[in-house]
């Protein structure tokens, strides 16, 4: 299921976020009113709406929160700002929420196991001095290195080089292109 209109506005904040037009404060409330359902990116994981909604907007938010510190509110400008590559990545992202193609890689948390940790895991992570989280940390390594080998991660969260440049044809914010007025 692809949704348009809630890609539209994920894609619309991020794009502010990214280049500092809007604090991270800014981004969780336009994301909480916008598209979330009122859940903050970090735990929409945990609605019942991310079990059968676009399979892209969970991995994207996931994806966004890790872009910032939710410590104080910041613009991503200065010593917060994102690197040049981030920004490409970025514009690949918005590219793809911008298509009709439906999301079709695995999912792959991005987050620090430590963030997703239950009572009991921190409880093992104590007892063995470390270990327990030393071992979930090894173990997501493992699945963003099968992850990455799958398929061509240079494109994600396109499937493929054709996925990718048929949408090329296609973008939101080239020069020349001249969208409707409504």
């Amino acid at each position: 299921m692809v949704d348009r209109e809630r890609r539209k506005k994920l894609a619309f904040h991020l794009r502010h976020l990214a280049v500092g037009l809007i604090s991270n404060d800014e981004f969780e409330s336009y994301i909480a009113d916008e598209v979330t359902f009122g859940w903050l990116p970090e735990q929409y994981y945990r609605s019942k709406q991310a079990k059968f909604d676009d399979a892209i907007i969970r991995p994207m938010l996931e994806l966004s929160w890790c872009l910032y510190s939710d410590l104080k509110e910041h613009k991503l400008t200065g010593s917060d700002e994102l690197s040049g590559q981030a920004l490409k990545d970025i514009a690949r992202y918005i590219l793809f929420l911008h298509s009709d193609f439906a999301y079709e890689w695995p999912y792959l948390d991005p987050t620090n196991p430590l963030i997703r940790f239950s009572f009991k895991d921190l409880l093992l992570s104590a007892m063995t001095l470390g270990q327990h989280y030393r071992n979930k940390m090894t173990e997501r390594q493992q699945q963003l290195a099968e992850f990455k080998n799958t398929l061509d991660y240079d494109l994600w969260p396109f499937i493929n080089k054709d996925q990718y440049e048929q949408q090329l044809k296609h973008q939101p914010f080239c020069a020349g292109h001249k969208p409707e007025l409504t």
